[in-house]
């Protein structure tokens, strides 16, 4: 098997950690072969530590379902026909100020 390469993390994100957020020890558990492969992935330069490396996958994954809620608000709205009506007259009205500044 093939090792991969990995580069090294900035450690930028961990200093910019806001003053008033401690770490906290948590309870959590994960199954056997998660724990070997963090462990894998900080060895292999993944992350400078294998809390850093779970907080980063951790703060991924929240950063992905806040993105997953607010497109599936977009689609809620593209499906609510007055919405849709109130943006169409919206972009209308600026159509006249797309060439606003521009010389002739």
């Amino acid at each position: 098997m093939e090792a991969h390469v990995i580069s090294p993390p900035s450690l930028k994100a961990r200093r910019l950690r806001p003053e008033g957020d401690p770490f906290r020890k948590t309870g959590w558990q994960v199954r056997t072969s998660v724990a070997d492969a963090v462990r894998q992935a900080v060895a292999e330069g993944a992350a400078e530590s294998q809390n850093a490396l779970v907080e980063r996958a951790i703060l991924r994954y929240l950063a992905e379902l806040k993105r997953e809620i607010l497109y599936e608000a977009y689609a809620e709205a593209a499906r609510d026909p007055v919405f849709m009506d109130e943006m169409r007259e919206l972009s209308a009205e600026f159509d006249s100020a797309v060439t606003d500044g521009l010389e002739d």
